[in-house]
């Protein structure tokens, strides 16, 4: 018996715990503050009338140009660096060379080429070396394609002198684009010699490819070296230029078109000054100086400094082109980008206000309906003067008896085309 009354408790206790379950599954769905149950709804309608897709592609193309509009300040920033870059390295640069120049005046006339290999020009060039200095980066305009073309082309003529260059690269944009760019039919011999054109150009860079290109030059493998590089002359513009770097000339080391630019701003815009840079004078070496070791030794630890010096200002050069050319590109880009922005914002505002405009067409067309209808609810056409409202109903209702009503609408089609005497009578 106990048993029983046992069993009978925890059936007892299973059904409480079931429908206090139950309940709070109940009153889950009811709201706290109102005490109404509450109906999840799913809501089958678009809540905007515009296209989506295509306003999500005028929101990404507003990002993009946000972006590309970035890029060209920071563009801006590293130009200035550039700038700092080239007015730090000028006053060593016009020391030694006004020291280099002082030497050369003072020995003039000794012989001194042929002391000074770096000085020393070939009877006949027969190997000849080109240093291609691009960019590491992309998206900056023609820069680079422009570089290696000019390339290409002083190549080309040296082919047809009967020469085969050999070729040094500086930028990884110039070892994809020798193989792309280059002319199929032209002959170069590629020395495997490349460097990075890094970001922030340092002494130690230029002091590298300057040590590569000295020892090709001592050691006899190429009688002349040339840079190929993109002068730059101003924001919108630069120029591929074919330099020669070695020999030196003893009489005209200095370039003769050595200038300095300066990125200022004017009524909120980006300028650059251009200024023409005087050549350095020579040092004045009087006659009773007496020189610890030979002047030979001396200039030729002069010329190595001299050399490194020029082609750290080359690379602050083709530096200050290739971000010149990418503040361009990004500025048109970002032009464009608002413009196709600007044309996609009015379309889609096109195609919602005729959504709109459609939603507002069938709602007046449907309240034009409700409104011709009979004020008492009646709607089709008069009763004849046989039939009542009264006989009509029992009518529908034999029919509906009968069941010659169908269950489903009936096509029109099902009646075939009506003939002259139908329609007469309908």
């Amino acid at each position: 018996m106990a048993v029983r009354r046992g069993s009978v408790g925890v059936t007892l206790a299973v059904g409480l715990v079931l429908f206090a379950a139950s309940c709070v599954w109940k009153h889950a769905e009811v709201d706290f503050v109102s005490a109404v149950q509450s109906k999840s709804r799913s809501v089958k309608v678009a809540r905007c009338a515009g296209d989506k897709a295509l306003k999500d592609r005028v929101t990404s193309i507003g990002k993009t140009s946000k972006l590309t509009d970035a890029m060209r300040l920071v563009a801006a920033a590293k130009v200035r660096a550039a700038q700092n870059g080239v007015a730090k390295s000028r006053p060593f640069s016009d020391e030694l060379l006004g020291m280099i120049k002082g030497l050369v005046k003072r020995l003039k006339g000794t012989g001194l080429e042929a002391d000074l290999p770096m000085l020393r020009v070939p009877e006949k060039v027969k190997e000849v070396g080109i240093l291609m200095m691009t960019a590491n980066r992309g998206l900056c305009g023609a820069y680079n394609t422009f570089v290696i073309k000019k390339t290409g082309a002083r190549i080309e003529d040296l082919n047809k002198q009967g020469i085969t260059p050999k070729l040094l690269i500086v930028g990884k944009k110039g070892l994809a684009g020798m193989k792309t760019r280059f002319p199929k039919d032209i002959k170069y011999n590629y020395t495997e010699e490349w460097f990075a054109m890094p970001d922030t150009i340092k002494a130690k860079d230029s002091a590298e490819i300057a040590e590569t290109l000295e020892n090709y030059f001592l050691s006899g493998e190429v009688d002349k070296i040339e840079i190929a590089y993109g002068k730059f002359i101003n924001l919108i513009s630069n120029e591929p230029t074919i330099r020669t770097l070695l020999p030196l000339s003893p009489t005209g080391i200095e370039d003769p078109e050595d200038e300095t630019f300066r990125l200022t701003t004017e009524s909120g815009k980006l300028k650059v000054e251009r200024e023409k840079q005087k050549s350095p004078k020579a040092k004045e070496i009087e006659a009773d100086v007496i020189f610890d070791q030979p002047p030979g030794v001396i200039l030729n630890s002069m010329l190595p400094l001299y050399l490194n010096s020029q082609i750290l200002s080359l690379m602050f050069d083709a530096q200050a082109s290739e971000l010149s050319s990418r503040m361009s590109a990004m500025k048109a880009a970002t032009d464009n980008a608002k413009e196709l922005q600007k044309k996609l914002l009015v379309l889609y505002n096109k195609k919602r206000q005729a959504a709109i405009t459609a939603e507002i067409c069938e709602q007046s067309a449907a309240a034009t309906a409700l409104e011709s209808a009979d004020v008492k609810g009646k709607a089709g056409p008069a009763l004849g003067v046989v039939d009542n409202e009264k006989s009509v109903a029992e009518d529908f209702m034999k029919e509906l008896d009968s069941g010659d009503i169908p269950d489903a609408p009936v096509s029109v089609d099902t009646f075939g085309p009506l003939t002259r005497a139908e329609l007469k009578d309908a």
